[in-house]
């Protein structure tokens, strides 16, 4: 009879520990399940950002150019339009001047978004990728959406990454590499002549040798390799300057003069194997670079002869450092 009442007693004991209980994991769900929709909005957005070291022209052409994205993208080009990347597929459907729109999709998610650039200053250029994407209702779906979000804006940067390294290295914006070097060799003995051909190998070679034995002769010593500057100023004229850098002051001879260049002077410097296709090349190229880094040349242009054409024939093989002196 005591063990039934006391049975009775407890009874509602425990049943009012269970109620709260229950209670109190109804209050925690509750908790989660409204953070879950505060913390994670309706709409699921991704922002990336990165600054590039490079020219706001070079950023328009491989960005807004959709033959151009096959040179940088790091997955797979299926057509001009459409690129994957570890899995999420891409699809440019719309650029402009400031940059391109395109879809992209992994997992049942679908993002529209926008890349757009803008220049900070005369050397860096700012890219923005923004992505959005509606989210779903149902709890569970929310929560997994929302990984695969955090996954997708990871993708996206590393996208920004492989682009901002592409375009950082002007070998592959250009076609060379192109970098500033400081006037070591200001002392020039030049001679200049015109001629109504293209100066072949032989005729450079032998204006070079007039200048070694000239500057030898007064007990000068060449300072770096022998220079060309070749100049078409119309369909059947050539004026062609060679001069040989040399350690210190003589006095010219015959049509030889001296030329000097401002010690420490900033050249822009292209290193360029081939021949002459790829030198004219590698000439214009340049021009490109300065104009899109709205840089100017006080002086003309030439030729750093490293290699010996006289000896080496295979024009393959020529090295050559194309100098441009810029302000």
């Amino acid at each position: 009879m005591c063990n039934i009442v006391r049975f009775n007693i407890q009874l509602p004991v425990f049943m009012t520990k269970m109620k709260k209980i229950i209670l109190i994991i109804l209050a925690i769900a509750f908790i989660i399940v409204t953070g879950v929709y505060l913390l994670i909005p309706s709409s699921l957005k991704i922002t990336n950002q990165i600054t590039i070291e490079a020219s706001d022209a070079s950023t328009f052409k491989f960005l807004t150019h959709e033959n151009e994205w096959a040179k940088w993208w790091p997955g797979t080009k299926t057509n001009d339009s459409l690129y994957t990347y570890n899995g999420t597929t891409f699809h440019i459907s719309k650029t402009t001047n400031g940059g391109v729109n395109l879809i992209f999709e992994k997992n049942g998610l679908s993002f529209n978004s926008e890349i757009s650039y803008l220049a900070d200053n005369d050397y860096e250029v700012k890219i923005t990728w923004l992505a959005e994407s509606n989210g779903s209702a149902n709890l569970l779906q929310k929560v997994n959406d929302y990984r695969h979000t955090r996954l997708l804006k990871d993708e996206t940067t590393a996208i920004l990454h492989h682009l901002k390294v592409f375009l950082e290295d002007e070998k592959n914006t250009y076609g060379y590499k192109i970098y500033i070097n400081k006037v070591k060799a200001p002392i020039l003995l030049t001679t200049a002549t015109s001629l109504n051909t293209y100066p072949d190998v032989r005729y450079v070679y032998e204006s070079i040798n007039q200048l070694r034995e000239q500057a030898k002769a007064q007990g000068a010593k060449e300072a770096s390799f022998p220079m060309l500057n070749v100049n078409q100023t119309d369909d059947k004229q050539y004026e062609i300057r060679v001069a040989l850098p040399i350690d210190k002051l003589i006095n010219p001879e015959g049509k030889s003069s001296i030329n000097k260049m401002v010690p420490g002077g900033n050249l822009l410097v292209a290193d360029v194997k081939g021949g002459p296709n790829t030198i004219h090349n590698a000439f214009s190229q340049i021009k490109v670079f300065m104009k899109d880094h709205r840089l100017i040349s006080p002086a003309m242009p030439f030729e750093s002869l490293v290699t010996d054409r006289s000896v080496e024939k295979d024009t393959a093989k020529w090295v050559t450092k194309i100098y441009y002196p810029i302000f």
